[in-house]
């Protein structure tokens, strides 16, 4: 099963994600992350990847509350370890590094939350320490 590693949705992710669900609905963003060796910083600044992702999750946490993002909430983080069924690719050191889960209220409260000028001032370090992630909407229907 082919997937793109990418660090940006496209404007018809954007669209598509967006389009056709009701507001007040719960969404659970799925979160397959892959850090960069060494951060990025414009400055030069030398940490590892994973350390200026750890920046922007504090941040991006600190900033929900902050705001007040009722039904905002990080469920789940933790650093993959290895895999019990299938495999990760060919990637040296494995495709994913970490996997988070991170519930909203609805879809349009997780765009606003990633949308408005606080995030523009720690997307930065997410920017600087992730290689790329696949983020997958996912409902709260308990299917199983």
């Amino acid at each position: 099963m082919p997937t793109q590693n990418a660090v940006e949705p496209t404007p018809e992710q954007i669209e598509a994600f967006l389009a056709g669900h009701e507001d007040g609905e719960p969404v659970f963003m799925l979160n397959l992350l892959k850090f960069k060796d060494r951060a990025t910083y414009h400055d030069g600044e030398d940490v590892s990847g994973a350390e200026a992702y750890g920046r922007y999750a504090k941040a991006f946490g600190q900033m929900l509350r902050d705001q007040g993002l009722e039904g905002s909430e990080t469920v789940f983080g933790g650093r993959v370890l290895d895999f019990m069924i299938g495999q990760d690719s060919d990637v040296p050191g494995g495709e994913w590094d970490a996997v988070a889960v991170v519930r909203y209220p609805d879809r349009k409260a997780m765009f606003a939350a990633v949308s408005n000028p606080e995030y523009r001032k720690i997307h930065k370090h997410r920017k600087a320490g992730l290689a790329g992630q696949l983020l997958i909407a996912c409902d709260g229907s308990g299917v199983f």
